[in-house]
């Protein structure tokens, strides 16, 4: 076992500079297209530059991840395929066989394996950093605020966000007041059901003929659901 094997217990790829017109895009990316990521990295890289992210096979020479990568380069170096537009880029350079270059397409992309934000951590780096730069959206950071109250930010537009997050607040004050109000509601027709129920009488007769005979003699008429008991009192 050489030194250097030694050194690695796990294979390494091999930081490599190539000319564009040797990459592919891989023709069963899964990924769909988003222009509003390839304009943040394209800004990202003009402001901090390229730090890398794309993985090539040179088995097959096709871009085993980092296409959004490549396609913001495409467009910064007005990349048309022809051989006065190409370019210099370094990849991370691979040998892997079809199938697993396919795996690992899958398995770089997958959320499942990027791990979860750490809420609080991101609320503590907030007011050191500015969140458009660090790729984090509007809609992030109400996220981030609803589970850390009262973050302090460094970035535009903040009044906007905060206007947000009172527009987000309102359709639950809305329901919260509707609901109050229902129960309130309920509980006075409860309770007029309740007093309405000492008024009630209920007259049960053993047949038709005796109930229509009664109805008769009262001057009342079968169609008659209610009938007020003042009219038997005595004048």
């Amino acid at each position: 076992m050489s030194k250097e094997e030694k050194q690695h217990k796990i294979k390494q790829s091999e930081t490599i500079t190539i000319k564009r017109s040797q990459i592919n895009f891989a023709p069963y990316n899964p990924r769909k297209k988003d222009p509003k990521v390839v304009e943040a990295l394209k800004r990202n890289f003009k402001r901090v530059g390229y730090l890398g992210g794309i993985v090539w096979n040179e088995t097959t020479q096709n871009c085993v991840s980092g296409h959004k990568r490549l396609q913001s380069h495409d467009i910064i170096y007005n990349y048309d395929g022809t051989p006065e537009k190409d370019y210099d880029i370094k990849v991370e350079k691979v040998i892997l066989d079809e199938k697993t270059e396919k795996e690992q397409n899958i398995f770089m992309n997958s959320q499942s394996v990027q791990g979860k934000f750490d809420y609080f951590k991101l609320a503590e780096m907030l007011p050191t950093i500015d969140y458009n730069d660090a790729g984090l959206s509007d809609s992030d950071i109400k996220v981030i605020q609803l589970e850390v109250p009262n973050i302090v930010l460094n970035s535009n537009p903040i009044n906007e966000i905060q206007r947000d997050m009172k527009e987000i607040e309102r359709p639950y004050q809305e329901l919260k007041e509707a609901v109050k109000q229902a129960k309130q509601q309920v509980k006075g027709t409860a309770i007029e059901r309740e007093q309405n129920k000492e008024t009630y009488l209920i007259l049960n007769f053993e047949s038709v003929e005796n109930k229509l005979y009664f109805l008769e003699i009262n001057g009342l008429s079968e169609n008659d659901k209610i009938i007020k008991g003042e009219m038997f009192l005595n004048d």
